[in-house]
């Protein structure tokens, strides 16, 4: 993109526009803070809360040092009261008074002079200071749409996690956060590599063909979590995350959004969740400067048992006995030309390597009660366990500046970050190739040089190669001004940019001396490019009538997203210096793919609360998409949430040391599914093959269809959450069904139309139903010793209960009815043939026979039975222990079996196929060994039977942090407010009966999650 993009230029002359106007506008002299009115009736709450719920009343900014004074539990009951007078009541007998300065209040000591606190250095913080559990306290801020609530008056279901941790300090992507700490949400790396896809699943698939990821807002800019095509590297695959291309040490938090009442307001975008994620802001305060630098090493964290060279050859020949068939140098090298005393562990030599792994990340913040600000930068750089200097090289930087007029009627905030990787890759994995035979002839010759004589792995260290340049921006400012007392504008306006090139090299030098002559050496490049941006101005509303408080919002949301795809591809090189240099190709051909997208919206939500214990939240949407028909671009979303805090009744009380807080809240609503692609509903043509006197021809794939329209998801949920022993342990139970219609699917036609189909809605039915427990507690807590932990397990299951045409989409639904979409009909595995030593299978008659007589019947499901994680907050003293495990029970795809290669054939296998058929009679767990494919049928069939499918259960312990704080004395002669030294470790082990490389991946290909190993320092000054 040459010069400032457009949408980018529109985007400053709307916040130039929207600054000039606030900036302008006469703000009238704010009401004396202590006269402002407040109503506030409660049962057994914090000093804490009731400030907190004080500011969200009065937008009084508060500033004090949080001890355990501010613990203290009172009965509220303020109607319309004087806040002079509501703070007169709560601070009564703690021996701390008030005093107003620059229109907010310092809540200080009634013995000291009265000093604004913000201005005075913060002690060096004890471990007794550090807060262990991210996010579980009822009365903590929770970020929801276009809005914030607190999890004990929240009637939606949203999971919060804290980015700001050591956790986040030492992982790749942001989406490995969620890993086994969001009830209901399934994240799971598909390879080793970083910036691979991790796919994202909340509350189970609600599409038969199209996206069921879940919406992801970064700052309030929407982003797309997938890089298609992945550059043109064959190691990201069609898919790379883009999540790789944000730091994850900038985030401040993760908030998943479920139900109907959370997600309804994002309309169109959220029946499969929404993922909001705040990167951090600066604080009032002191200046204050963080480092963190760590080095540690990563590896594979298990290598799988696979035959020796003895048993390599005794199964060669016996392949060959088995068939009848005389080996010769041509058909049997392994046998006859190579060293058959040599053994090399591919595995070792391939993927066992310790990929080193560096971590820098600094940052500054501080400010006062009108401007803060923070600005932090990382560098990350990452090899990889395969041979060969590969790496990943990452920096990037992150700011953000807030700042308000004198009384707060106009603030604003204005977030970014800039992130650039570079990646130096092999064109493929070489795990792929851990297989080869164990007795293959040395890489290297006696001089050096990489033999050729055979099918060396090691000639991917000179080809192919790929090199990708990727950097990603996004900004977003939030700007507010207060209309009238409790009635605010807001605008938040975004933009993101995310260029990128890469280029892959097949050189000449990849092929023997001998045939270079005749090669010719290859490059093909990519370019991609999309640009984001969005505006959302906004009306707030809040007021307290009474015993009534209420809370509005209304809105807009405008958004353009386009995507810009050049892929050109240069043969016939002469030479491997010329590579790149168009002009030295003998051939080009060229590809350019453009799409765009635009998406208009209004919304609005109505929170209303009574008494602090009966609420309900009410949201409406209406959307319109350019990824629909003329007739069905706009259609309308709500939900409605309701709940009933029954702790804070009366006859309650006799319970209330036991059952301290008790809610029951329930959702219903609509949402609905746009990740179907663009120009979908479109005419489309595609090329012919060939021409036709010198001209190409055009094939038409789909009509035209002015009805194509969303995917719908009627959400309904109900929730328990209760406190017990004064919220010292927090339970929360959901019951979600939701029923997913109006699929998008392909209409067969007839041929005469020209196209094969058109792309229409079906009103099929997908159910997903489930339950989700959270049990977070505050086990124990004194001066030398702290627990906390959270741990969260959920049953998911999922059905198609209805499909009205089985001719319609894929035949195979009709088979599906009353079925989960993750279950298939496959083989029942019968065993080896004692008479033939081949594989059996059971037929029509039910009767063992060969693969050719099979039929589908046993039904297997590779859907978890159940999943979550386990994490633990521990402290001692200065010593402090993180841990998290994650849990799932499911079956999965056993890789034990090579798709290509059979046991007998010039590829490794595992040691199992050691017990397999000799003679007649024998009964056996694996059939003959054969280097023909006279047995094939047999041996194919066995992906489609039961036997592909087993237990791939596992408990992984995926992150271990210990630290040690140094001590206060220490600190103070360094200089420093804090210091800790740690030593960390992901994916530390795995306890598995999956006999395969990893149970995540399920893959004999894809290189596995590594083991990574770490250590560093993080100060704080």
């Amino acid at each position: 993109m040459t010069g400032t993009p457009k949408a980018a230029r529109f985007m400053l002359v709307v916040i130039l526009m929207h600054a000039s106007f606030c900036l302008h506008v006469n703000a009238q002299l704010p009401q004396h803070p202590g006269k402002r009115a407040v109503t506030l009736v409660a049962r057994q709450v914090t000093i804490d809360y009731i400030i907190k719920q004080v500011r969200q009343q009065t937008d009084v900014e508060f500033r004090y040092v949080p001890d355990e004074k501010f613990q203290r539990r009172l009965n509220v009951n303020f109607v319309n009261t004087r806040l002079d007078d509501v703070l007169a009541f709560v601070l009564n007998g703690t021996g701390l008074t008030w005093i107003t300065e620059n229109g907010g209040i310092s809540i200080i000591k009634a013995s000291v002079p009265a000093q604004p606190l913000v201005s005075k250095p913060k002690p060096p913080p004890s471990p007794a200071d550090t807060l262990l559990i991210t996010g579980k306290s009822l009365d903590e801020a929770v970020i929801i749409g276009y809005g914030t609530t607190t999890q004990r008056f929240n009637t939606g279901n949203v999971i919060s996690v804290k980015g700001d941790t050591a956790y986040s300090r030492s992982v790749n992507n942001v989406l490995l956060l969620l890993q086994g700490r969001v009830a209901g949400m399934m994240v799971t790396q598909t390879s080793g590599m970083p910036g691979t896809e991790l796919k994202v699943q909340l509350r189970g698939q609600t599409s038969l063909f199209n996206g069921t990821e879940p919406l992801f807002i970064v700052d309030d800019i929407p982003y797309n979590s997938i890089l298609t095509k992945g550059l043109g590297s064959q190691i990201w695959s069609e898919k790379a995350s883009s999540f790789g291309f944000i730091n994850p040490d900038d985030i401040a938090s993760i908030d998943v959004l479920k139900d109907a009442d959370a997600t309804a307001i994002y309309g169109s975008r959220g029946a499969n969740g929404v993922v909001l994620i705040t990167t951090k802001r600066g604080r009032p305060g002191k200046i204050s400067t963080r480092v963190n630098a760590s080095q540690g090493f990563a590896r594979v964290a298990r290598h799988v048992p696979l035959l020796n060279t003895p048993q390599y050859l005794e199964m060669r020949r016996e392949a060959f006995r088995n068939d009848n068939v005389a080996t010769t140098d041509k058909n049997a090298p392994d046998l006859m030309k190579w060293d058959t005393s040599r053994y090399t562990d591919w595995q070792k030599e391939l993927i066992g390597n310790a990929a080193a792994v560096t971590n820098l990340q600094a940052s500054v913040s501080g400010g006062t009660p009108l401007v803060q600000f923070l600005v932090s930068g990382h560098y990350r750089h990452e090899q990889t366990v395969f041979p060969g200097p590969f790496k990943n090289s990452q920096a990037g930087m992150h700011f953000s500046l807030g700042s308000a007029v004198p009384g707060k009627r106009f603030s604003g905030t204005l977030t970014g970050s800039f992130f650039s990787i570079n990646s130096q890759l092999p064109g493929h994995d070489f795990t792929a190739q851990i297989m080869l035979p164990p007795n293959a002839p040395p890489a290297y010759l006696e001089n050096g040089s990489l033999n050729y004589d055979w099918l060396n792995p090691y000639i991917g260290l000179v080809g192919p190669l790929f090199n990708s340049n990727i950097k990603n921006l996004l900004g977003s400012l939030s700007l507010q001004y207060e209309i009238l007392p409790r009635l605010k504008l807001k605008t938040n306006i975004g933009y993101h940019w995310l260029p990128g090139n890469s280029g892959t090299i097949i050189l000449i030098a990849m092929y023997a001396p001998a045939l270079r002559p005749n090669k010719t050496g290859s490059w093909s490049g990519n370019d991609f490019e999309s640009a984001s941006g969005i505006i959302e101005p906004q009306v707030t509303y809040h007021t307290c009538l009474g015993n009534l408080s209420l809370e509005a919002v209304a809105g807009g949301t405008y958004q353009g997203y386009e995507v810009k795809r050049e892929e050109l591809t240069a043969l016939g090189y002469k030479r491997d210096d010329q590579l790149g240099n168009l002009d030295d190709a003998d051939s080009l051909s060229r590809q350019f793919l453009r799409s765009s997208y635009r998406y208009v919206a209004v919304f609005g939500r109505t929170k209303f609360k009574w008494r602090n214990k009966y609420l309900l939240n009410l949201s409406v949407r209406r959307d319109g998409s350019s990824r629909y028909g003329p007739r069905k671009q706009f259609a309308f979303f709500y939900a409605a949430g309701a709940g009933w805090i029954f702790s804070s009744e009366p006859f309650m009380a006799p319970l209330e040391r036991v059952l301290s807080f008790g809610k029951l809240r329930a959702s219903f609503g609509t949402t609905g599914n746009d990740q179907i692609g663009d120009y979908q509903y479109l005419d489309r043509y595609e090329n012919v093959g060939g021409t036709y006197q010198g001209i190409i021809g055009l094939l038409p794939v789909n009509l035209y269809n002015a009805d194509f329209a969303w995917e719908q998801t009627r959400k309904m949920e109900i929730g328990l959450e209760t406190g017990f022993l004064k919220n010292k342990l927090l339970l929360s139970a959901s019951y979600y069904n939701y029923r997913s219609t109006n699929q998008l699917v392909d209409y067969p036609l007839p041929d005469i139309n020209g196209a094969s189909n058109i792309i229409g809605n079906l009103p099929a039915v997908i159910r997903n139903t489930g339950w989700e427990f959270v049990l977070t507690g505050h086990h124990l807590k004194n001066k030398n010793f702290e627990w906390s932990s959270v741990f969260n397990i959920s049953f998911a299951r999922n059905k198609l209960i209805a499909y009205p045409d089985p001719g319609i989409g894929v035949n195979a639904w009709k088979d599906m009815l009353g079925q989960p979409l993750s279950k298939k009909l496959v083989f029942q595995f019968r065993g080896t043939d004692p008479a033939a030593g081949t594989y059996t299978y059971t037929n029509a008659q039910g009767d063992a026979g060969p693969a050719e007589t099979a039929v589908r019947k046993i039904p297997v499901n590779t859907a978890p039975d159940f999943f979550g994680g386990w994490e633990n907050n521990i402290r001692y003293r200065r010593f402090q222990l993180d841990m998290l495990f994650q849990f799932v029970k499911q079956q999965g795809i056993n890789d034990m079996y090579d798709p290509q290669y059979m046991p007998g054939f010039q590829r490794n296998q595992y040691i199992n196929v050691l017990d397999r058929w000799q003679q007649p009679g024998d009964v056996a767990a694996y059939q003959r060994f054969t280097q023909s494919g006279r047995t094939r049928p047999g041996y194919q069939a066995i992906f489609r039977s039961d036997r592909g499918y087993v237990d791939a259960s596992y408990i992984r312990c995926k992150y271990l942090n210990l630290s040690w704080q140094l001590p206060v004395r220490t600190l103070k002669q360094l200089g420093l407010d804090d210091a800790r030294l740690y030593v960390q470790a992901h994916n530390l082990f795995t306890i598995t009966g999956y006999q395969g490389l990893d149970p995540e991946t399920q893959s004999g290909t894809a290189l596995p999650p590594l083991r990574v190993m770490a250590a560093g320092v993080q100060l704080t000054l």
